[in-house]
């Protein structure tokens, strides 16, 4: 049964925790900065935890028995959820299972880099860290990826849905090639990031992409 078929009932059973628990920057705001108060933090606290059920649901269910083999309803019932919130914390049960929310640019985030003069691509660099979520179990989503060759266009439709928001911000402090060609840059860094490192905060990211970004410039002035 199709995704868009799924029953909005809410489903029982208990919700489920992927391997290693919730990612180090699923804890901070979207513009990167602690969460605020302890109701926001409580109200964080729990989203975080609805997310990983999903999440560990899918992974789970996707590696056992493929993307195909796999609907959103019995995702929903594994992870205790019912569809219209699985579909609010992510857009397909490929998704899911890789552990890739939506990509929206966080309004405070758009609103510091679109006021801020620094170099573009340094400026660039905070506003991915304050939007792009890396996954959460890059280990297993790896090992999923390399089991199930029907995951890649999902990670590739992510990436690209990224860029699209990222470029829409870069175009409003720069004409559109020099843009692209900062986002370009700075989305590459970010692939190379989640492959080298295990970030620990938004602020971490920001730090290794331009790291990864500065090696790049010393390596094409070679």
């Amino acid at each position: 049964m199709s995704s868009t078929a799924v029953r909005a009932t809410e489903p029982t059973g208990a919700a489920r925790t992927p391997a290693g628990g919730p990612g180090p920057v699923a804890a901070r705001s979207p513009a990167g900065g602690p969460v605020a108060g302890p109701e926001c933090g409580l109200r964080e606290r729990k989203k975080q935890q609805t997310r990983a059920a999903i999440h560990g649901a899918a992974l789970d269910l996707v590696t056992a028995h493929g993307l195909a083999g796999v609907t959103v309803e019995e995702i929903c019932g594994a992870a205790g959820v019912s569809s219209r919130t699985f579909f609010n914390y992510f857009p397909s049960k490929g998704h899911a299972a890789l552990g890739l929310p939506t990509t929206t640019v966080p309004a405070e985030a758009r609103a510091a880099f679109t006021a801020a003069r620094g170099p573009l691509v340094a400026d660039l660099c905070e506003l991915v860290a304050s939007t792009v979520t890396l996954p959460e179990d890059r280990r297993r989503m790896k090992a999923l990826v390399e089991a199930r060759p029907e995951m890649v266009p999902t990670m590739l439709q992510w990436m690209a849905d990224a860029r699209v928001q990222i470029m829409a911000a870069a175009a409003e402090r720069a004409d559109d090639g020099p843009a692209r060609t900062a986002v370009t840059l700075v989305m590459a860094a970010m692939i190379e990031v989640a492959h080298r490192f295990a970030v620990t905060s938004r602020q971490d990211l920001a730090e290794r992409l331009r790291t990864v970004v500065a090696e790049m410039g010393r390596l094409a002035a070679e």
